[in-house]
């Protein structure tokens, strides 16, 4: 996007149709597009195919976009923007996105931390979720804990754990699932190495599944913890209260838990060094209390369910 015109006319409009052509597409599959961003990193300059643009700019297509949107019966899918290559610049598009009068027709304001990590919040009435990160450089490794590392399961857990809780981010995506070994790099920029006929899970993958069960749309509540321990806690939709405790000291460290005999069933996972999600021996007082051990270096997920819910897992 070079302004508000391509070099042979307006092509906003078109761009719109095009994406409403490629959401329909893919419900015709049996796909559901729920979220749409239409530009990647268009801070950055590729010799591939891509698009640039600036925040001021993505705003006057998202004044297409939107009602072309609403008028194609597609008012549930948010708009999704613009997956700057870092937080400053991700910022700059959420200031001029807002300056331009488009915030409210934004879903999530979209950043990746290439060229500079998440720090502080952002000033935006939009949710903020990071999309695109991992680990370019560090060959690769399933290890929890090896010395602090950028490619360690624990170094991942405190960077979506610092992401949620000191910079409100609604959400946060590593950018690789699965990779084969013969085509892409041997680096950690996946959670899952495939070798043949055989795989390898990292423990980034297991950082990451400490947070399962805060579900989408749950709401995050107060919570606060002892020395050496992180902890963070949302309310889900149905009723459930999920905390996630991780423990930066070197042994283990017994938490308590206390929500009241409202939430009579409790059940915890672990991983460390040696386990991926176990199952945690937790111990539930009369008065609702859980308690539990965190390993050294280790993370917690607890399940708080009302008594309504006694039967989910």
């Amino acid at each position: 996007m070079s302004g508000t015109n391509c070099r042979s006319g307006d092509w906003k409009q078109a761009y719109a149709n095009y994406l409403v052509a490629y959401i329909n597409f893919y419900a015709s599959a049996g796909v559901k597009v729920t979220h749409l961003g239409f530009l990647n990193e268009p801070d950055y300059s590729t010799s591939y195919a891509s698009m640039q643009s600036s925040g001021t700019q993505a705003a006057e297509f998202i004044k297409v976009l939107r009602p072309t949107l609403d008028r194609a019966n597609l008012t549930s899918v948010g708009i999704n923007c613009c997956e700057a290559t870092g937080w400053n610049v991700a910022t700059q598009h959420a200031q001029q996105i807002a300056s331009a009068g488009a915030e409210p027709m934004v879903y999530a304001i979209t950043s990746h931390e290439y060229t500079s990590r998440i720090s502080g919040t952002m000033r935006t009435n939009a949710r903020v979720w990071q999309t695109e990160y991992s680990d370019l450089n560090g060959g690769w490794s399933t290890a929890w804990y090896s010395n602090g590392g950028s490619g360690d399961g624990f170094t991942w857990a405190n960077t979506v754990f610092n992401g949620v809780v000191n910079s409100n981010l609604s959400a946060y995506i590593f950018w690789e699932g699965v990779q084969d070994r013969a085509t892409n790099n041997n680096n950690n920029e996946k959670l899952i190495l495939v070798d043949g006929q055989t795989y390898q899970v990292s423990k980034r993958l297991w950082a990451f599944a400490g947070f399962r069960y805060v579900r989408p749309g749950a709401v995050r509540v107060g919570a606060s913890g002892g020395s050496n321990l992180k902890s963070v806690a949302f309310r889900n939709t149905d009723g459930s209260i999920a905390v996630v405790i991780i423990n930066s000291a070197t042994t283990t460290q017994t938490i308590g838990v206390a929500l009241g005999s409202a939430y009579p069933v409790v059940n915890a996972w672990y991983t460390d060094n040696t386990h991926d999600m176990s199952v945690a021996a937790i111990t539930v007082g009369s008065d609702g209390a859980a308690t539990a051990g965190v390993p050294g270096r280790g993370m917690i997920s607890l399940l708080f369910r009302p008594a309504a819910n006694a039967t989910m897992v």
